[in-house]
């Protein structure tokens, strides 16, 4: 699964993921010593998790159902073989909003004396009149069950215009509502095979994990389509698709390619198509195991959820915006984030699916190496696009949530199922991906990759624990990785390595190091010992780059061949923080030009992280974009814009703001020129990504040029929308909406209620909730809750408000709690709301925020919860400590001929 909030190539003026090239590391005798002589990581305590009982275990399910979409119910029947290893007279299995009418062990034709449903623990136990001994039996249980609006169990997902409404019916079951659709054993390590047969329309097509196998009549306007039977699998990933629906599809080898839409938009799907093609020959080679299953369909699903796809084994679901790409509307960030998602969820096919983790708290094997392997083969295929570069920044917003006293480990206790959504968060995806990444070159890819290969075949269709990745790499590499590998993802925290002296001497650097914990707040106190690979280099000398295990807080020494600067770090491939004392600061500032992509974007997040923290000045991040090269990779041209509109919103509601907008003009008007509004012939495709975020910030900043502009091509829009092309359409809707009257406003919400492409709505209704003026963010958020945009644009119409008018939608979260609480999935069930407050620079919203956690999230959801708590808190504390920095040091700067407004183009 990839989250909304994880998703990539997003606008940097919300929220930006940047991605950095490795560089191969010369490894030296040194490269093992220091651990050695470190006590080890006190042991870490371990939560039992509440699973089924062992005593009766699942072997094959049987199903049929039969929705009633019109009513919002489905009729169900199971079949389930099962292995009963101990005498009992209960079988107790997982089950969630369903009514269980009978329950029959077969072959005796004993009916069930007592069913008895457990809301709390979502389990059905079914008691017989005798012992039951051991032996496999069937388990015959007819049942009914709820279909949901909101992407949970069996949903529905409409579209169309309110006077032609459409909709299709599919599953999501991620992480535990499978047993929202049948009576099962909904735990990862329960696996079993499943037959699936539905009553479809006769006139619709229904998808599932496996290939059809027989439809037959069944009544007058209902056929029953019967489904082969799957390979042995997680319940979580089983999957069924009904609706007026066609393919795209080719063959690779032996497997049938197909991306499934709703009727008339295949052709959005090519791009995807293609992508997956070349993909699957590169997995089935990298992973050394072929797919397995007989076909793999990418179900383009309309509305949307807490999550952009889903990996349903050989039925992969995905959001439409996560797998179509409209050449009229479709931006090049979409159409890059479209090829990332994919093989994302491509890559869960063997991590997740064929291997799976044992419990939920184990999540990041599925999900770190997931987001690893969607790197690592973007680069593979589009290596101008420089992926490792542009996902630096979901890396950042890991180490930011790592560095506060809510942070967790990789690996992470998860008590019951039902908590599990809870892990689904940036320490899982981007900490897992970076650790992995780090490992990856700690070890050298041959033989990463020869201990992922034997993983997979020693576990296949099997559950698997962290440690038996780590013993198959170990075998692969001939070296421990346990050590290392276990203080980053059995303990929470950011390793801070602090360069505090440099000796040059005989074309010889000496590099003093230590290292402590980085924290923002009192977890900065707790201390923890790393075993961290350091790699160091001379800038800009050609020498080979070094590299050794720095552990605990004893001072460490690297020698390095070569003369100051000295930057470490190099390549971004660790994960850990970055520090330079006195003077060694200043010499890579003035050397920022002379640094490889990667390393420029590691310093300017690494200064801006510590100015952030009161470890070192935040006007050093300013000095130092100002040294920035004009034709610096995209990348780092991302990093500037995303932290001055960071900085811009802790200025909401303070006359310095429109000082800070004059810096900023001032900054990337230069870039502005360079880029412009319109591609030019043989322009990268980079440039296209880094043009939306630059014109949608220079709108922020209230560029006159720019939102003159902005406004004259939507007017040519209105008139004619070929007039306004996809590169530059998303940009230029919210540019206008930015500084809205109230007649653009109007002019934009009509096209949206107007808009009958689901794409294209989502676009314009996603536009409105950019606009700045608090009367028209009201309406917008009236409007967001109305019934004409789906319900998951409405929902992320109310975050994007949250962005700029945090206590306004705040406000109207409380206002309207039970309307907006109806439209939220397990996802986002307790977290939504929070959220809202998390951005605010209000002092007041921390006691309100503090009750509402209190009073509406139950005290085994609140992890995630407590994080936005931290979140405000951190924020705050960096407005009323850290901003007048910034507003001092405008003060001292003499105006510059730059901050005039750019010229029109």
């Amino acid at each position: 699964m990839i989250l909304k909030s994880l998703g990539v190539l997003a606008s940097a003026t919300v929220v930006v993921l940047l991605l950095g090239e490795a560089l191969p590391i010369q490894r030296t005798p040194g490269l093992t010593g220091p651990a050695a002589a470190q006590p080890a990581n006190q042991p870490r305590t371990k939560t039992t998790p509440i699973q089924l009982p062992s005593n009766v275990v699942p072997e094959h399910y049987n199903i049929f159902v039969r929705p009633d979409a019109g009513n919002l119910r489905f009729d169900g029947s199971v079949r389930i073989t099962t292995s009963v290893r101990e005498p009992t007279s209960d079988i107790v299995l997982n089950a969630a909003d369903l009514q269980l009418e009978r329950a029959v062990l077969m072959p005796t034709a004993e009916q069930a004396s007592d069913i008895k449903l457990d809301h709390e623990e979502q389990t059905a136990t079914l008691t017989f009149d005798r012992i039951i001994e051991p032996g496999t039996y069937e388990i015959a249980i007819d049942y009914k069950g709820e279909i949901n609006e909101n992407a949970d169990g069996l949903f529905m997902a409409q579209y169309g215009s309110p006077e032609a409404p459409k909709r299709m019916l599919v599953t999501q079951f991620e992480p535990v509502s499978a047993r929202r659709f049948v009576p099962c054993w909904d735990e990862p390590a329960r696996k079993a095979t499943f037959s699936l047969s539905v009553a479809v329309p006769n006139d619709e097509v229904a998808i599932s994990n496996m290939p059809v196998e027989e439809i037959s009549e069944l009544d007058g306007q209902y056929q029953r389509v019967q489904f082969q039977t799957s390979p042995k699998m997680s319940s979580y990933l089983l999957f069924l698709g009904i609706g007026d629906l066609e393919r795209l599809e080719r063959t690779v080898g032996s497997t049938k390619l197909a991306v499934v839409t709703r009727k008339g938009s295949a052709y959005k799907g090519q791009f995807a198509l293609d992508s997956a093609a070349r993909l699957l020959d590169y997995f089935n080679e990298y992973f050394g195991v072929p797919y397995p299953l007989p076909k793999l369909d990418m179900i383009a699903v309309p509305s949307g959820g807490g999550f952009s796809a889903m990996e349903n084994w050989g039925a992969i679901l995905y959001f439409e915006n996560a797998v179509l790409v409209d050449p009229a509307l479709s931006p090049e960030s979409a159409r890059q984030g479209v090829f990332v998602v994919v093989a994302h969820e491509m890559a869960h096919q063997w991590f997740g699916n064929l291997v799976t983790m044992q419990w939920w708290d184990n999540l990041w094997l599925n999900e770190g190496f997931a987001s690893w392997m969607q790197n690592k083969a973007t680069e593979r295929f589009h290596p101008e696009w420089m992926m490792w570069l542009q996902s630096e920044s979901g890396r950042q917003r890991a180490m930011r949530q790592d560095a506060k006293r809510t942070a967790h480990s990789v690996v992470q206790p998860v008590t019951r199922g039902d908590q599990a959504a809870q892990a689904f968060d940036e320490i899982t995806y981007r900490k897992g991906q970076a650790v992995i990444r780090m490992l990856e070159g700690y070890l050298g890819q041959e033989a990463f990759r020869e201990g992922i290969r034997t993983y997979m075949q020693i576990y296949a269709y099997q559950n698997a624990a962290t440690d038996n990745l780590w013993a198959e790499l170990e075998k692969a590499a001939h070296q421990p990785i346990k050590p290392i590998a276990d203080d980053f993802t059995l303990q929470p925290g950011v390793p801070l390595i602090s360069v505090q002296e440099l000796k040059a001497e005989g074309g010889h650097t000496t590099v003093s190091l230590n290292q402590k914990r980085f924290g923002v707040d009192e977890s900065a106190r707790e201390p923890l010992v790393w075993r961290t690979p350091v790699s160091a280099a001379s800038i800009g000398s050609g020498m080979a780059l070094v590299s050794q295990l720095v552990a605990g807080s004893s001072p460490t020494s690297i020698s390095v061949s070569g003369t100051p600067p000295i930057k470490i770090n190099l390549g971004q491939t660790a994960y850990y923080r970055s520090h330079y004392a006195g003077g060694a600061f200043l010499a890579l500032a003035e050397h920022l030009p002379a640094l490889l992509p990667a390393d420029q974007l590691g310093l300017l997040y690494d200064s801006w992280a510590l100015g952030e923290a009161g470890v070192t000045p935040l006007t050093d991040y300013l000095e130092l974009i100002e040294k920035a090269p004009l034709d610096a990779e995209m990348t780092v041209w991302r990093q500037i814009i995303e932290t001055l509109v960071s900085i811009d919103q802790l200025y909401a509601g303070q006359t310095e703001q429109m000082e800070f907008r004059t810096f900023a003009r001032t900054t990337l008007a230069p870039l502005f020129v360079q880029v412009g509004w319109d591609a030019g012939p043989k322009k990268p495709d980079n440039m296209a990504v880094l043009r939306e975020d630059l014109l949608s910030a220079l709108g922020r900043f209230e560029e006159p040029a720019v939102v003159a502009e902005a406004r004259r091509r939507f007017h040519a829009f209105v008139a004619d929308p070929k007039n306004l092309p996809a590169a530059i359409r998303l940009p230029t809707l919210r540019v206008v909406a930015l500084s809205a009257d109230a007649a653009l406003y109007e002019s934009m919400h009509e096209l949206a209620k107007r808009a009958a492409d689901p794409l294209e709505e989502d676009q314009l209704f996603g536009a409105l909730a950019w606009a700045e003026n608090p009367v028209l963010a009201s309406r917008t958020l009236e409007i967001a809750l109305s019934n004409e945009p789906s319900r998951a644009a409405g929902l992320r119409m109310i975050t994007r408000v949250a962005a700029d008018n945090p206590d306004l939608a705040w406000r109207f979260a409380l206002e309207h709690l039970d309307a907006l609480t109806s439209r939220l999935d397990v996802l986002r069930r307790y977290s939504f709301v929070p959220s809202l407050a998390g951005q605010s620079v209000n002092p007041n919203r921390l006691e309100e925020l503090r009750r509402f956690i209190d009073d509406h999230v139950p005290a085994e959801f609140r992890q995630e919860v407590e994080r936005f708590y931290a979140d405000l808190e951190f924020r705050l504390k960096v407005k009323s400590e850290r901003l007048p920095q910034i507003t001092q040091w405008l003060a001292t700067r003499s105006p510059s001929p730059a901050a005039a407004p750019v010229p029109p183009q």
